[in-house]
């Protein structure tokens, strides 16, 4: 599945990347991911796991970015709990890692075909033999605005991207990272106090 919800207006794709190009590009690190090269990214609120043996960490705490996506977010009945923002470089065919629920939306900031095998016909888990098999392959042109919806379990790619292209990614947490991100957030709120 991968759907567009809906399209920002021009005007406010160019008010998000003059925010970002202000306030976050100082905060850009190198992406580490092998699928992403010459790609540059932050974690908000959080850092995500990407493997067993680390934790969620703080990240960018940016507070209009995340009202922003939060507020967006809201008008097709879905939170976020973190994102990523990135700029430029393409991604290589992946599925994302275990602490991301299948639904992920994406908000494309810039021109880019997006690219998207369907293997998993709904938003959970289904074993090979109720997978569709061959994959259906997509490929959407963006040219910035668009507010979308896939299945983050089954590959997704870029190609033809712009390098100033800017494009966040919104997950909710998954059964299976629930009680580690669980733990993480209380213990901010244990060292709050």
């Amino acid at each position: 599945m991968l759907n567009i919800i809906t399209k920002l207006s021009s005007e406010t794709v160019t008010k998000i990347i003059e925010h970002l190009e202000q306030n976050i590009v100082p905060e850009l690190g190198v992406d580490v991911s092998n699928y992403a090269p010459g790609r540059s990214r932050v974690w908000f609120p959080y850092e995500a796991p990407l493997s067993d043996t680390r934790n969620y960490q703080l990240a960018c705490q940016d507070e209009k970015i995340w009202t922003f996506l939060n507020n967006l977010c809201s008008t097709f009945d879905w939170k976020p709990e973190l994102g990523l923002v990135s700029k430029g470089g393409t991604i290589s065919p992946h599925r994302d890692a275990a602490y991301a629920d299948f639904r992920s939306i994406g908000v494309n900031l810039g021109t880019v075909t997006w690219c998207y095998s369907r293997a998993y016909p709904m938003y959970k888990w289904v074993p090979n033999e109720l997978q569709i098999d061959p994959p259906e392959v997509t490929k959407i042109q963006m040219t910035g605005g668009e507010v979308f919806e896939f299945n983050c379990k089954n590959l997704h790619w870029t190609e033809d991207v712009d390098p100033d292209r800017w494009a966040f990614n919104l997950w909710r947490i998954s059964n299976k990272g629930r009680s580690k991100f669980q733990d993480f957030t209380n213990s901010l709120l244990i060292n709050q106090s």
